[in-house]
Protein backbone atom coordinates (compact mmCIF):
# COMPACT_ATOMS: atom_id res chain seq x y z
CA UNK A 1 0.00 0.00 0.00
CA UNK A 2 1.44 3.14 -1.00
CA UNK A 3 1.61 6.45 1.67
CA UNK A 4 1.09 10.17 1.36
CA UNK A 5 4.85 11.13 1.14
CA UNK A 6 5.12 8.35 -2.31
CA UNK A 7 2.33 9.88 -3.61
CA UNK A 8 4.03 13.26 -3.49
CA UNK A 9 7.30 12.08 -4.26
CA UNK A 10 5.25 10.77 -7.56
CA UNK A 11 4.05 14.23 -8.26
CA UNK A 12 7.37 15.83 -7.75
CA UNK A 13 8.96 13.49 -10.23
CA UNK A 14 12.15 12.42 -7.50
CA UNK A 15 11.28 8.73 -7.63
CA UNK A 16 13.93 6.27 -9.38
CA UNK A 17 11.91 4.41 -12.65
CA UNK A 18 11.66 1.48 -10.75
CA UNK A 19 10.12 3.22 -7.97
CA UNK A 20 7.76 5.01 -10.52
CA UNK A 21 6.89 1.76 -12.46
CA UNK A 22 6.07 0.34 -9.06
CA UNK A 23 3.73 3.23 -7.87
CA UNK A 24 2.12 2.87 -11.52
CA UNK A 25 1.49 -0.54 -10.77
CA UNK A 26 -0.43 -0.18 -7.83
CA UNK A 27 -2.48 2.77 -9.27
CA UNK A 28 -3.70 0.44 -11.68
CA UNK A 29 -4.62 -1.91 -9.29
CA UNK A 30 -6.56 0.66 -6.78
CA UNK A 31 -9.28 2.75 -7.75
CA UNK A 32 -8.30 4.55 -4.09
CA UNK A 33 -4.88 5.41 -4.61
CA UNK A 34 -5.76 6.96 -8.02
CA UNK A 35 -8.50 9.22 -6.33
CA UNK A 36 -5.90 9.77 -3.89
CA UNK A 37 -3.25 11.01 -6.42
CA UNK A 38 -6.05 13.43 -8.14
CA UNK A 39 -6.18 15.27 -5.06
CA UNK A 40 -2.77 15.60 -4.58
CA UNK A 41 -2.19 16.60 -8.27
CA UNK A 42 -5.71 19.32 -7.74
CA UNK A 43 -3.83 20.89 -4.88
CA UNK A 44 -0.58 21.46 -6.78
CA UNK A 45 -2.48 22.30 -10.17
CA UNK A 46 -4.50 24.54 -8.12
CA UNK A 47 -1.93 26.94 -6.89
CA UNK A 48 0.39 27.03 -10.37
CA UNK A 49 -2.80 27.90 -12.08
CA UNK A 50 -3.72 30.82 -9.82
CA UNK A 51 -0.66 32.50 -8.80
CA UNK A 52 1.06 32.04 -11.85
CA UNK A 53 4.21 33.20 -11.11
CA UNK A 54 6.63 30.07 -11.08
CA UNK A 55 8.48 31.29 -7.72
CA UNK A 56 5.37 31.99 -6.16
CA UNK A 57 4.36 28.62 -7.00
CA UNK A 58 7.15 26.61 -5.72
CA UNK A 59 7.10 28.24 -2.70
CA UNK A 60 3.48 27.91 -1.92
CA UNK A 61 3.86 24.49 -3.36
CA UNK A 62 6.78 23.38 -0.69
CA UNK A 63 5.16 25.50 2.10
CA UNK A 64 2.37 23.55 1.66
CA UNK A 65 3.95 20.13 0.87
CA UNK A 66 5.88 20.98 4.35
CA UNK A 67 2.77 20.70 6.49
CA UNK A 68 1.59 18.17 4.72
CA UNK A 69 4.27 16.37 5.69
CA UNK A 70 3.74 17.33 9.29
CA UNK A 71 1.18 16.30 11.88
CA UNK A 72 -1.73 18.54 10.71
CA UNK A 73 -1.42 16.14 6.93
CA UNK A 74 -4.68 14.48 6.87
CA UNK A 75 -6.51 18.08 8.31
CA UNK A 76 -4.74 20.41 5.92
CA UNK A 77 -5.53 17.95 3.02
CA UNK A 78 -8.98 17.57 3.80
CA UNK A 79 -9.81 21.71 4.35
CA UNK A 80 -7.64 22.70 0.93
CA UNK A 81 -10.24 20.34 -0.82
CA UNK A 82 -12.89 21.47 0.94
CA UNK A 83 -12.26 24.91 0.05
CA UNK A 84 -12.85 23.57 -3.76
CA UNK A 85 -16.13 23.38 -3.02
CA UNK A 86 -16.83 25.53 0.26
CA UNK A 87 -15.66 28.84 -0.55
CA UNK A 88 -17.74 30.61 1.52
CA UNK A 89 -16.40 29.39 4.90
CA UNK A 90 -14.47 31.97 6.70
CA UNK A 91 -12.13 29.88 7.97
CA UNK A 92 -11.46 27.84 4.82
CA UNK A 93 -7.63 27.16 4.18
CA UNK A 94 -8.47 29.36 1.00
CA UNK A 95 -9.14 32.60 2.63
CA UNK A 96 -5.98 31.73 4.57
CA UNK A 97 -3.76 31.40 1.09
CA UNK A 98 -5.85 34.69 -0.15
CA UNK A 99 -4.92 36.87 2.69
CA UNK A 100 -0.99 35.92 2.63
CA UNK A 101 -0.65 36.23 -1.09
CA UNK A 102 -3.28 38.69 -1.74
CA UNK A 103 -5.23 37.08 -4.18
CA UNK A 104 -8.70 36.44 -3.80
CA UNK A 105 -10.24 33.26 -2.58
CA UNK A 106 -12.27 32.47 -5.59
CA UNK A 107 -9.09 32.40 -7.36
CA UNK A 108 -7.98 29.69 -5.95
CA UNK A 109 -11.49 27.88 -5.79
CA UNK A 110 -11.46 28.05 -9.60
CA UNK A 111 -8.27 26.43 -10.24
CA UNK A 112 -8.59 23.66 -8.39
CA UNK A 113 -12.09 22.99 -9.43
CA UNK A 114 -11.15 23.32 -13.01
CA UNK A 115 -8.07 21.13 -12.60
CA UNK A 116 -10.37 18.49 -10.66
CA UNK A 117 -12.01 18.15 -13.99
CA UNK A 118 -9.32 18.18 -16.23
CA UNK A 119 -7.71 15.47 -13.98
CA UNK A 120 -10.84 13.67 -13.74
CA UNK A 121 -11.10 13.33 -17.46
CA UNK A 122 -7.31 13.09 -18.53
CA UNK A 123 -7.20 9.99 -15.93
CA UNK A 124 -10.09 8.34 -17.77
CA UNK A 125 -9.49 8.64 -21.39
CA UNK A 126 -5.17 8.84 -20.82
CA UNK A 127 -4.28 5.91 -18.15
CA UNK A 128 -1.76 4.86 -20.21
CA UNK A 129 0.78 7.79 -19.72
CA UNK A 130 0.85 7.13 -16.30
CA UNK A 131 -0.26 3.52 -14.90
CA UNK A 132 0.74 1.04 -18.18
CA UNK A 133 4.50 1.23 -17.30
CA UNK A 134 5.93 -1.95 -19.23
CA UNK A 135 9.41 -3.55 -18.90
CA UNK A 136 12.18 -2.80 -21.32
CA UNK A 137 14.77 -4.77 -22.90
CA UNK A 138 18.22 -4.45 -21.39
CA UNK A 139 19.99 -3.71 -24.30
CA UNK A 140 19.02 -3.98 -27.89
CA UNK A 141 22.35 -4.45 -30.96
CA UNK A 142 21.96 -3.01 -33.89
CA UNK A 143 24.18 -3.33 -36.92
CA UNK A 144 25.49 0.14 -35.93
CA UNK A 145 25.95 -0.82 -32.46
CA UNK A 146 23.77 -1.47 -29.03
CA UNK A 147 21.73 0.80 -27.72
CA UNK A 148 19.60 1.59 -24.15
CA UNK A 149 16.04 1.96 -25.45
CA UNK A 150 13.49 3.95 -24.02
CA UNK A 151 9.83 3.56 -23.34
CA UNK A 152 8.06 4.23 -27.09
CA UNK A 153 10.90 3.95 -28.68
CA UNK A 154 10.84 1.95 -32.22
CA UNK A 155 13.23 -0.93 -32.96
CA UNK A 156 14.39 -1.20 -36.79
CA UNK A 157 16.50 -3.96 -37.99
CA UNK A 158 18.06 -2.87 -41.73
CA UNK A 159 17.35 -4.29 -44.51
CA UNK A 160 20.76 -6.27 -44.39
CA UNK A 161 21.48 -6.99 -40.54
CA UNK A 162 19.79 -8.52 -37.94
CA UNK A 163 19.21 -7.21 -34.58
CA UNK A 164 19.43 -9.19 -31.35
CA UNK A 165 16.92 -7.44 -28.25
CA UNK A 166 17.43 -9.13 -24.63
CA UNK A 167 16.33 -8.40 -21.13
CA UNK A 168 17.11 -8.81 -18.24
CA UNK A 169 15.54 -12.34 -17.26
CA UNK A 170 17.94 -13.85 -20.11
CA UNK A 171 14.87 -13.45 -22.87
CA UNK A 172 16.12 -12.86 -26.77
CA UNK A 173 14.30 -11.82 -29.01
CA UNK A 174 16.17 -12.17 -32.90
CA UNK A 175 14.76 -9.67 -35.40
CA UNK A 176 15.48 -10.70 -38.82
CA UNK A 177 16.52 -8.06 -41.54
CA UNK A 178 13.94 -5.28 -42.20
CA UNK A 179 11.85 -6.25 -38.67
CA UNK A 180 10.16 -3.46 -37.00
CA UNK A 181 8.97 -3.73 -33.32
CA UNK A 182 7.44 -0.93 -30.78
CA UNK A 183 7.99 -0.84 -27.17
CA UNK A 184 4.50 0.26 -26.38
CA UNK A 185 1.81 -1.53 -24.30
CA UNK A 186 -0.33 -4.54 -26.15
CA UNK A 187 -3.81 -5.32 -25.86
CA UNK A 188 -6.95 -3.83 -25.44
CA UNK A 189 -7.38 -2.71 -22.55
CA UNK A 190 -3.25 -2.25 -22.01
CA UNK A 191 -1.68 -3.87 -18.81
CA UNK A 192 0.42 -2.51 -16.93
CA UNK A 193 4.09 -4.17 -16.34
CA UNK A 194 5.85 -7.25 -17.71
CA UNK A 195 7.26 -7.36 -21.41
CA UNK A 196 5.52 -6.25 -23.92
CA UNK A 197 5.80 -4.90 -27.51
CA UNK A 198 3.87 -4.39 -31.19
CA UNK A 199 5.70 -6.33 -33.73
CA UNK A 200 4.80 -4.23 -37.09
CA UNK A 201 6.39 -5.96 -39.84
CA UNK A 202 9.03 -8.47 -40.30
CA UNK A 203 9.83 -11.73 -38.29
CA UNK A 204 11.22 -13.09 -35.38
CA UNK A 205 12.66 -15.59 -33.51
CA UNK A 206 12.04 -15.94 -29.80
CA UNK A 207 13.88 -17.79 -26.94
CA UNK A 208 11.33 -16.76 -24.13
CA UNK A 209 12.63 -17.53 -20.35
CA UNK A 210 9.47 -18.22 -17.81
CA UNK A 211 7.88 -15.23 -17.36
CA UNK A 212 6.17 -14.18 -13.49
CA UNK A 213 3.10 -15.21 -12.62
CA UNK A 214 0.20 -12.76 -14.19
CA UNK A 215 2.39 -10.88 -16.22
CA UNK A 216 3.13 -13.43 -19.64
CA UNK A 217 5.25 -11.35 -22.59
CA UNK A 218 2.21 -9.62 -25.10
CA UNK A 219 3.32 -9.10 -28.41
CA UNK A 220 0.56 -7.27 -30.46
CA UNK A 221 0.87 -7.41 -34.19
CA UNK A 222 -1.90 -5.82 -37.26
CA UNK A 223 -3.80 -9.62 -37.26
CA UNK A 224 -3.41 -10.86 -33.48
CA UNK A 225 -2.08 -10.55 -29.59
CA UNK A 226 0.51 -13.35 -28.86
CA UNK A 227 0.79 -14.31 -25.08
CA UNK A 228 3.91 -16.46 -23.99
CA UNK A 229 4.99 -17.63 -20.37
CA UNK A 230 7.88 -19.20 -21.60
CA UNK A 231 9.13 -20.93 -24.92
CA UNK A 232 10.88 -20.86 -28.25
CA UNK A 233 9.03 -19.37 -31.29
CA UNK A 234 9.31 -18.05 -34.38
CA UNK A 235 6.71 -15.25 -35.39
CA UNK A 236 6.17 -13.36 -38.71
CA UNK A 237 3.96 -10.60 -40.20
CA UNK A 238 2.86 -10.26 -43.37
CA UNK A 239 0.62 -7.90 -45.18
CA UNK A 240 -2.55 -9.63 -44.57
CA UNK A 241 -1.67 -12.37 -42.03
CA UNK A 242 0.55 -13.09 -38.65
CA UNK A 243 1.75 -16.46 -38.82
CA UNK A 244 3.04 -18.70 -35.10
CA UNK A 245 5.46 -21.07 -35.50
CA UNK A 246 6.13 -22.92 -31.90
CA UNK A 247 9.52 -24.93 -31.28
CA UNK A 248 9.13 -25.58 -27.55
CA UNK A 249 6.46 -24.90 -24.77
CA UNK A 250 2.90 -23.31 -25.69
CA UNK A 251 1.90 -19.57 -26.99
CA UNK A 252 -1.90 -18.61 -26.88
CA UNK A 253 -2.88 -16.76 -30.23
CA UNK A 254 -6.13 -14.40 -30.49
CA UNK A 255 -6.81 -13.30 -34.19
CA UNK A 256 -8.72 -9.97 -34.53
CA UNK A 257 -11.39 -11.76 -36.83
CA UNK A 258 -12.12 -13.45 -34.27
CA UNK A 259 -12.33 -13.99 -29.92
CA UNK A 260 -11.48 -17.89 -29.60
CA UNK A 261 -7.72 -18.05 -28.11
CA UNK A 262 -5.37 -20.58 -30.16
CA UNK A 263 -3.54 -22.46 -27.48
CA UNK A 264 -0.23 -23.72 -29.77
CA UNK A 265 1.96 -26.13 -28.73
CA UNK A 266 5.29 -27.82 -29.93
CA UNK A 267 5.38 -28.66 -33.65
CA UNK A 268 2.02 -26.45 -34.20
CA UNK A 269 0.94 -23.23 -36.41
CA UNK A 270 -1.10 -20.48 -36.16
CA UNK A 271 -2.27 -17.81 -38.94
CA UNK A 272 -4.14 -14.94 -38.25
CA UNK A 273 -5.62 -12.88 -40.90
CA UNK A 274 -8.27 -9.99 -40.79
CA UNK A 275 -10.96 -11.46 -42.17
CA UNK A 276 -11.04 -15.30 -41.81
CA UNK A 277 -11.08 -17.32 -38.31
CA UNK A 278 -7.66 -17.95 -37.02
CA UNK A 279 -6.19 -21.44 -38.81
CA UNK A 280 -4.26 -23.56 -36.38
CA UNK A 281 -2.91 -27.68 -36.31
CA UNK A 282 0.01 -29.62 -37.02
CA UNK A 283 2.78 -28.12 -39.22
CA UNK A 284 2.57 -30.12 -42.61
CA UNK A 285 6.45 -30.94 -42.44
CA UNK A 286 9.61 -28.75 -40.74
CA UNK A 287 11.30 -27.77 -43.94
CA UNK A 288 14.70 -27.57 -42.08
CA UNK A 289 14.30 -31.48 -42.07
CA UNK A 290 12.01 -32.02 -45.01
CA UNK A 291 12.84 -28.55 -47.21
CA UNK A 292 11.02 -27.53 -50.92
CA UNK A 293 7.56 -27.33 -52.32
CA UNK A 294 5.70 -30.14 -52.92
CA UNK A 295 6.63 -30.13 -56.56
CA UNK A 296 9.98 -29.90 -56.10
CA UNK A 297 11.87 -32.90 -57.89
CA UNK A 298 13.00 -33.61 -54.67
CA UNK A 299 9.88 -34.54 -53.28
CA UNK A 300 8.18 -35.69 -56.30
CA UNK A 301 8.04 -40.17 -56.44
CA UNK A 302 8.49 -42.03 -59.82
CA UNK A 303 5.96 -42.17 -61.73
CA UNK A 304 4.10 -45.80 -63.11
CA UNK A 305 5.30 -44.73 -66.81
CA UNK A 306 9.08 -44.31 -65.64
CA UNK A 307 11.64 -46.45 -68.27
CA UNK A 308 14.22 -48.01 -66.52
CA UNK A 309 17.71 -48.57 -68.29
CA UNK A 310 21.15 -50.12 -67.42
CA UNK A 311 23.49 -47.96 -65.60
CA UNK A 312 26.20 -46.92 -68.50
CA UNK A 313 29.70 -48.04 -68.49
CA UNK A 314 31.13 -50.19 -66.01
CA UNK A 315 29.72 -51.07 -62.93
CA UNK A 316 29.99 -48.89 -59.72
CA UNK A 317 31.52 -52.01 -58.47
CA UNK A 318 34.01 -52.71 -60.65
CA UNK A 319 37.01 -51.81 -59.44
CA UNK A 320 35.92 -52.85 -55.45
CA UNK A 321 33.80 -52.43 -53.12
CA UNK A 322 32.90 -49.04 -52.09
CA UNK A 323 34.92 -47.78 -49.23
CA UNK A 324 33.52 -44.24 -47.34
CA UNK A 325 29.94 -44.83 -49.69
CA UNK A 326 28.26 -42.35 -47.43
CA UNK A 327 30.05 -38.73 -47.10
CA UNK A 328 29.20 -35.95 -44.37
CA UNK A 329 27.10 -32.50 -45.63
CA UNK A 330 25.84 -31.37 -42.64
CA UNK A 331 23.42 -28.20 -42.54
CA UNK A 332 23.75 -25.55 -39.49
CA UNK A 333 20.46 -24.23 -37.47
CA UNK A 334 21.37 -21.15 -36.16
CA UNK A 335 18.82 -19.86 -33.09
CA UNK A 336 18.09 -16.98 -31.27
CA UNK A 337 20.91 -17.39 -28.63
CA UNK A 338 23.57 -18.34 -30.94
CA UNK A 339 26.27 -15.57 -32.02
CA UNK A 340 25.19 -13.19 -35.05
CA UNK A 341 28.15 -13.15 -37.41
CA UNK A 342 28.50 -10.96 -40.54
CA UNK A 343 28.70 -13.00 -44.06
CA UNK A 344 31.24 -11.26 -46.33
CA UNK A 345 32.19 -11.78 -50.18
CA UNK A 346 34.70 -9.81 -51.55
CA UNK A 347 35.24 -7.62 -48.78
CA UNK A 348 31.49 -6.31 -48.87
CA UNK A 349 29.45 -7.60 -45.71
CA UNK A 350 26.16 -9.24 -47.61
CA UNK A 351 23.88 -10.40 -44.48
CA UNK A 352 24.43 -11.87 -41.32
CA UNK A 353 23.41 -15.48 -39.69
CA UNK A 354 23.36 -17.10 -36.15
CA UNK A 355 26.65 -19.86 -35.48
CA UNK A 356 27.10 -21.20 -32.43
CA UNK A 357 30.93 -21.12 -31.62
CA UNK A 358 31.69 -25.02 -31.89
CA UNK A 359 30.21 -24.88 -35.42
CA UNK A 360 32.68 -22.48 -36.89
CA UNK A 361 35.08 -23.66 -39.56
CA UNK A 362 38.91 -24.71 -38.78
CA UNK A 363 40.91 -21.29 -39.00
CA UNK A 364 42.43 -21.54 -42.68
CA UNK A 365 40.12 -24.32 -43.97
CA UNK A 366 37.92 -24.20 -46.92
CA UNK A 367 34.92 -25.70 -45.85
CA UNK A 368 31.85 -24.91 -47.49
CA UNK A 369 28.81 -24.50 -45.34
CA UNK A 370 25.52 -24.59 -45.27
CA UNK A 371 22.70 -22.58 -42.48
CA UNK A 372 19.31 -22.54 -41.60
CA UNK A 373 18.18 -20.02 -39.27
CA UNK A 374 15.11 -19.78 -37.04
CA UNK A 375 12.21 -17.43 -38.17
CA UNK A 376 13.90 -17.98 -41.87
CA UNK A 377 12.23 -19.59 -44.68
CA UNK A 378 15.04 -19.54 -46.54
CA UNK A 379 18.55 -21.00 -46.14
CA UNK A 380 21.56 -19.81 -47.19
CA UNK A 381 24.96 -21.96 -48.84
CA UNK A 382 28.00 -20.98 -48.66
CA UNK A 383 31.10 -22.06 -50.62
CA UNK A 384 34.75 -21.66 -49.34
CA UNK A 385 34.64 -20.41 -46.10
CA UNK A 386 37.02 -19.21 -43.60
CA UNK A 387 36.83 -18.06 -40.28
CA UNK A 388 38.08 -14.27 -40.05
CA UNK A 389 39.72 -13.10 -36.89
CA UNK A 390 36.47 -11.03 -35.43
CA UNK A 391 34.39 -14.62 -35.58
CA UNK A 392 32.71 -13.29 -38.89
CA UNK A 393 32.52 -15.35 -42.13
CA UNK A 394 34.28 -14.54 -45.54
CA UNK A 395 32.99 -16.57 -48.12
CA UNK A 396 33.45 -17.12 -51.90
CA UNK A 397 29.83 -16.71 -52.78
CA UNK A 398 26.55 -17.28 -51.01
CA UNK A 399 23.03 -18.46 -52.42
CA UNK A 400 19.99 -17.71 -50.73
CA UNK A 401 18.07 -20.53 -51.03
CA UNK A 402 13.72 -20.78 -50.54
CA UNK A 403 13.01 -23.43 -48.36
CA UNK A 404 9.56 -23.54 -50.02
CA UNK A 405 10.64 -22.76 -53.77
CA UNK A 406 11.62 -25.76 -55.88
CA UNK A 407 15.44 -26.22 -54.92
CA UNK A 408 17.04 -25.41 -58.30
CA UNK A 409 17.54 -23.22 -61.00
CA UNK A 410 17.54 -22.31 -64.01
CA UNK A 411 21.65 -21.37 -64.16
CA UNK A 412 24.41 -22.47 -62.40
CA UNK A 413 26.48 -20.25 -59.90
CA UNK A 414 29.74 -20.34 -58.32
CA UNK A 415 28.25 -22.16 -55.01
CA UNK A 416 25.87 -24.92 -56.92
CA UNK A 417 27.36 -24.99 -60.35
CA UNK A 418 24.20 -27.60 -61.95
CA UNK A 419 22.02 -25.59 -60.27
CA UNK A 420 21.01 -27.83 -57.70
CA UNK A 421 20.84 -27.06 -54.21
CA UNK A 422 23.04 -28.73 -51.67
CA UNK A 423 20.24 -29.06 -48.94
CA UNK A 424 18.39 -31.39 -51.42
CA UNK A 425 18.26 -34.90 -51.31
CA UNK A 426 20.14 -35.47 -48.03
CA UNK A 427 19.35 -37.80 -45.51
CA UNK A 428 18.61 -37.76 -41.91
CA UNK A 429 19.65 -40.14 -39.23
CA UNK A 430 15.53 -40.40 -38.24
CA UNK A 431 14.58 -41.24 -41.93
CA UNK A 432 16.63 -44.14 -41.42
CA UNK A 433 13.79 -45.93 -39.12
CA UNK A 434 10.86 -43.87 -40.07
CA UNK A 435 10.87 -43.65 -43.92
CA UNK A 436 12.67 -41.34 -46.17
CA UNK A 437 10.20 -39.11 -48.11
CA UNK A 438 12.20 -37.38 -50.92
CA UNK A 439 14.47 -38.24 -53.12
CA UNK A 440 18.38 -38.82 -52.92
CA UNK A 441 21.37 -37.52 -53.99
CA UNK A 442 24.70 -38.73 -54.96
CA UNK A 443 28.20 -37.77 -56.48
CA UNK A 444 30.24 -40.16 -58.95
CA UNK A 445 33.63 -40.39 -60.20
CA UNK A 446 34.24 -37.82 -62.96
CA UNK A 447 35.11 -40.46 -65.10
CA UNK A 448 31.96 -41.86 -65.09
CA UNK A 449 30.36 -38.60 -66.47
CA UNK A 450 29.97 -37.20 -70.30
CA UNK A 451 31.35 -34.15 -71.43
CA UNK A 452 34.70 -31.64 -71.62
CA UNK A 453 36.92 -34.01 -69.55
CA UNK A 454 39.88 -31.23 -70.20
CA UNK A 455 37.95 -28.27 -68.78
CA UNK A 456 36.21 -30.31 -66.00
CA UNK A 457 32.90 -29.60 -67.45
CA UNK A 458 30.64 -32.12 -67.23
CA UNK A 459 27.35 -33.32 -69.62
CA UNK A 460 23.66 -31.97 -67.89
CA UNK A 461 20.44 -33.49 -68.76
CA UNK A 462 17.12 -31.71 -66.79
CA UNK A 463 17.00 -30.81 -63.80
CA UNK A 464 20.29 -29.85 -63.82
CA UNK A 465 21.89 -26.97 -65.42
CA UNK A 466 25.34 -24.86 -66.30
CA UNK A 467 27.15 -27.48 -67.51
CA UNK A 468 28.39 -29.21 -71.32
CA UNK A 469 24.92 -30.66 -73.49
CA UNK A 470 23.70 -34.32 -72.46
CA UNK A 471 25.64 -36.93 -73.44
CA UNK A 472 23.25 -40.40 -74.25
CA UNK A 473 26.48 -42.79 -73.81
CA UNK A 474 27.57 -41.70 -70.34
CA UNK A 475 26.15 -40.51 -66.69
CA UNK A 476 24.92 -36.51 -66.78
CA UNK A 477 24.89 -34.15 -63.88
CA UNK A 478 21.37 -34.67 -63.42
CA UNK A 479 20.41 -38.40 -64.51
CA UNK A 480 18.06 -40.13 -61.85
CA UNK A 481 18.93 -43.97 -60.80
CA UNK A 482 16.74 -45.77 -58.94
CA UNK A 483 15.67 -48.82 -57.96
CA UNK A 484 13.03 -50.76 -60.75
CA UNK A 485 9.57 -51.69 -59.51
CA UNK A 486 10.35 -55.19 -60.44
CA UNK A 487 12.42 -55.79 -57.59
CA UNK A 488 11.44 -57.04 -54.34
CA UNK A 489 13.14 -54.94 -52.14
CA UNK A 490 11.38 -56.75 -49.05
CA UNK A 491 12.70 -60.32 -49.91
CA UNK A 492 16.18 -58.91 -49.79
CA UNK A 493 16.13 -56.63 -46.82
CA UNK A 494 13.08 -57.17 -45.21
CA UNK A 495 10.02 -54.86 -43.75
CA UNK A 496 12.13 -52.11 -41.44
CA UNK A 497 15.48 -51.10 -40.78
CA UNK A 498 17.80 -48.74 -42.34
CA UNK A 499 18.48 -51.22 -45.45
CA UNK A 500 14.78 -51.28 -46.12
CA UNK A 501 14.19 -47.80 -46.14
CA UNK A 502 17.17 -46.93 -48.01
CA UNK A 503 15.70 -49.67 -50.72
CA UNK A 504 12.48 -48.26 -50.65
CA UNK A 505 13.50 -44.29 -50.67
CA UNK A 506 15.72 -45.66 -53.90
CA UNK A 507 12.52 -47.40 -55.63
CA UNK A 508 9.65 -44.80 -54.78
CA UNK A 509 11.67 -41.29 -55.21
CA UNK A 510 15.06 -42.40 -56.71
CA UNK A 511 18.77 -40.59 -56.64
CA UNK A 512 20.18 -37.22 -58.83
CA UNK A 513 23.44 -37.37 -59.73
CA UNK A 514 24.47 -33.69 -58.40
CA UNK A 515 28.29 -33.43 -58.96
CA UNK A 516 31.26 -35.50 -59.05
CA UNK A 517 34.22 -36.70 -56.67
CA UNK A 518 36.71 -39.29 -56.36
CA UNK A 519 34.51 -42.03 -55.61
CA UNK A 520 32.83 -44.19 -57.67
CA UNK A 521 29.48 -43.81 -56.34
CA UNK A 522 28.90 -41.42 -52.48
CA UNK A 523 25.55 -41.24 -51.23
CA UNK A 524 25.00 -37.65 -49.42
CA UNK A 525 24.09 -37.31 -45.83
CA UNK A 526 23.21 -35.06 -43.27
CA UNK A 527 24.32 -36.60 -39.98
CA UNK A 528 25.30 -40.06 -39.27
CA UNK A 529 23.14 -42.68 -37.99
CA UNK A 530 25.61 -46.01 -37.96
CA UNK A 531 29.08 -46.82 -38.15
CA UNK A 532 30.86 -46.61 -41.75
CA UNK A 533 31.66 -49.83 -42.20
CA UNK A 534 27.88 -50.54 -41.70
CA UNK A 535 26.76 -48.33 -44.08
CA UNK A 536 29.33 -49.28 -46.57
CA UNK A 537 28.22 -52.64 -46.25
CA UNK A 538 24.49 -51.70 -46.74
CA UNK A 539 25.40 -50.01 -49.72
CA UNK A 540 27.27 -51.95 -51.57
CA UNK A 541 23.98 -54.13 -51.45
CA UNK A 542 21.91 -51.69 -52.93
CA UNK A 543 23.93 -49.99 -55.61
CA UNK A 544 24.15 -52.69 -57.92
CA UNK A 545 20.26 -52.55 -58.20
CA UNK A 546 20.21 -49.24 -59.45
CA UNK A 547 19.45 -48.09 -63.13
CA UNK A 548 18.88 -44.82 -65.49
CA UNK A 549 15.83 -43.52 -65.66
CA UNK A 550 15.60 -42.41 -68.95
CA UNK A 551 12.35 -40.33 -69.29
CA UNK A 552 12.52 -38.29 -66.75
CA UNK A 553 11.91 -34.58 -68.22
CA UNK A 554 10.01 -31.57 -67.25
CA UNK A 555 7.10 -32.50 -69.33
CA UNK A 556 7.01 -36.19 -67.55
CA UNK A 557 9.25 -35.61 -64.21
CA UNK A 558 10.08 -38.85 -62.74
CA UNK A 559 8.62 -40.93 -65.37
CA UNK A 560 4.79 -39.64 -65.19
CA UNK A 561 2.28 -41.97 -64.57
CA UNK A 562 0.78 -42.61 -61.29
CA UNK A 563 3.01 -41.55 -58.36
CA UNK A 564 4.33 -44.49 -56.08
CA UNK A 565 3.55 -42.06 -53.57
CA UNK A 566 1.70 -39.75 -51.92
CA UNK A 567 2.74 -36.10 -52.58
CA UNK A 568 4.35 -34.26 -50.18
CA UNK A 569 2.27 -31.73 -47.46
CA UNK A 570 2.51 -28.54 -49.17
CA UNK A 571 4.57 -25.90 -47.23
CA UNK A 572 3.11 -22.07 -46.90
CA UNK A 573 3.63 -19.55 -49.43
CA UNK A 574 4.95 -22.53 -51.30
CA UNK A 575 6.02 -21.92 -54.75
CA UNK A 576 4.33 -24.30 -57.46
Amino acid sequence: MLNEQELIAYLENTLSPSERSRVEAELERDPQLRRQLVQQAQMEQALRTALGNATENERVKQSVLTVLRGERESTLKDRVLADTRFTASPFSILHLLSSIFRRPAWAFSLAAACVAMFLGVWFTLRPAQVAFAIELPTQVTLASGAATPKPGDTIRADSSSSTTVKFADGTILHLEPGTEISLQPAGTPPRAGGKQFKLIRGALAADVAKQPPGLPLLIETPHALVTVVGTEFDLSVATNQTALEVTHGLVKLTGNSDTNVVSVAAGEFAVASPVNPTQYGRLPRNPFFWPFSSASIWNRPLGGDAKFAPVPGKPFLADGPLIGAMRPRRPLLGGPRDPLRGIWVGGERLTDARLAAANLPNSGALDNVLLFQRARRHALELRQVTLRADGDLDAQSVVRTDLAGLGVSETGSAMNAFGLSQFGGLIYAHELQQGIPHALSCRVKRERLGGRKDFQTPSTVWPASGGDVANGEWLNVGTLLAIPPDADITAKFGTNGPAYELARAMQDYGIYVTGFGDAPFVLLRAEPSMLARDEDALLNQLVPLLQVVTNNSPAASSGGGTPRRAPAPELPGEVK
